[in-house]
């Protein structure tokens, strides 16, 4: 009884991560990095309590989180911060976020307003509304942005 309570005690931090993982709560660093962090250095101090504030979305040092996430990158779960420290915030390497489609590459057709088809009114009492699709967009009712040529950035 008291090996299952030892073991159970040393590995809380990555089974209370990956439980919340699984509900979709967003991991500061990659659940695979709290798992090893607690297998090989849980029997410390530091090594079992830094993956437990992980597990709870909390980050005592921001840089060790940076540092893990570019040891480990994330596999989609989690959050991952998409800028170095250094760069400001909405920029990536000399570039920044474009500003008409806000980073998707893609806005709103100006033929159709977005709706890519739409239905068109019967002419007459018996008639049947006829769906109508926008050739412009090809009824996705989105266009490659004109101004960052469907890249989402800008150049500064």
């Amino acid at each position: 009884m008291g090996t299952l309570l030892s073991t159970l005690i040393y590995n809380a931090p990555w089974l209370i991560a990956w439980y919340r993982w699984t509900q979709g709560h967003p991991l500061p660093v990659p659940l695979l990095t709290i798992f090893l962090m607690n297998f090989f250095l849980g029997w410390t101090v530091v090594g079992w309590v830094l993956p437990l504030a992980f597990a709870f979305n909390y980050n005592p040092v921001p840089w060790v989180a940076l540092w893990l996430v570019k040891l480990f990158p994330p596999s989609g779960h989690g959050t991952t911060p998409s800028n170095s420290p250094s760069e400001p915030p909405g920029t990536t390497g000399g570039e920044s976020v474009c500003g008409q489609c806000g980073g998707s590459g893609a806005m709103a057709c100006s033929s159709c307003g977005g709706r890519g088809s739409w239905f068109d009114v019967p002419t007459t009492a018996g008639g049947s509304a006829e769906l109508r699709n926008c050739g412009a967009c090809t009824s996705s009712g989105r266009l490659r942005c004109t101004y960052c040529g469907g890249s989402g950035k800008r150049n500064f």
